[in-house]
């Protein structure tokens, strides 16, 4: 008989595998800048990983899919997603952005701990001093939050701050690889919505596929940051928050976090006595 498995576990599982590999076939066009054996394994990987997944979203939407007993599907995807792992920390150790950036993306989870927080950051910054933008906005949902909530001056903040803005100043110098995913979007995510309870993966895919952002959409998420984050000498929104904010709306930036207008009050108000 086969093993008997909690659906919460099962759910938990097949959300990381279709958040991370529902959309990737698209990123295997890119080119890579060396010849890499290793990422080349893990978008194999990837590939074996997305079939899996594919098929899980059919039988769910054709009422096949049996969570009471584990789907060949999900034993497959688990040896698979291992094997895309450890590749992409392969690639990663000899200096492949893409696969940093990508692995970061399986490492960082809600409440991690110290470590993984940790590692999930270093890779971040490793793909973002590399010059991928995708990673300089990954950056900011996981590593730089704390420091703006509690210092928007604080030094770490303002040189994350320089990075974003020297990043925008140039095409991103890895473009062959957008549409790239994202774990959060703040411009291109209502994150209000639930999950279907009769669709669950159908939901999952449906997500993962408004999450493979272009570089457009990273470019838009990377200025609405600046936007929202970036203040002056003291302490306040000026106009350049403004220049910002119309940039990220121009590229498309929906402002589901509603704080447009707030901004656009607040720096008009600069000094007016």
């Amino acid at each position: 008989m086969p093993p008997i498995v909690k659906e919460d576990k099962v759910l938990k599982f097949i959300l990381v595998c279709i958040l991370l590999f529902i959309a990737l076939p698209s990123m295997a066009h890119g080119q890579t800048l060396t010849i890499d054996d290793y990422f080349q394994r893990a978008q194999d990987a990837a590939d074996q990983i997305k079939r899996n997944a594919d098929e899980l979203v059919r039988l769910e939407a054709s009422g096949e899919l049996d969570f009471k007993n584990k789907p060949e599907q999900i034993g497959n995807m688990e040896g698979d997603l291992e094997a895309f792992k450890y590749n992409l920390k392969m690639a990663s150790d000899g200096g492949h952005p893409i696969a940093s950036y990508l692995l970061a993306n399986t490492l960082s989870k809600p409440g991690p701990t110290e470590q993984q927080r940790r590692e999930t950051c270093e890779l971040y910054e490793k793909a973002m001093d590399q010059g991928f933008l995708a990673a300089a906005v990954a950056y900011f949902h996981r590593c730089d939050q704390d420091s703006m909530k509690s210092d928007r001056r604080d030094a770490g903040h303002l040189k994350y701050l320089q990075t974003l803005e020297e990043l925008l100043q140039e095409p991103d110098i890895f473009a062959d690889f957008y549409p790239m995913p994202a774990k959060r979007a703040l411009c291109f995510q209502d994150l209000q919505p639930g999950l279907s309870k009769e669709r669950v993966i159908g939901s999952l895919q449906a997500r993962a596929v408004a999450l493979m952002l272009t570089e457009d959409q990273y470019r838009a998420e990377a200025n609405y940051i600046l936007a929202m984050s970036r203040v002056n000498e003291s302490g306040r929104l000026d106009r350049q928050n403004v220049v910002y904010l119309d940039k990220a709306e121009a590229l498309g930036c929906h402002d589901f976090m509603g704080i447009s207008a707030r901004i656009r009050s607040e720096a008009k108000s600069v000094g007016k006595p």
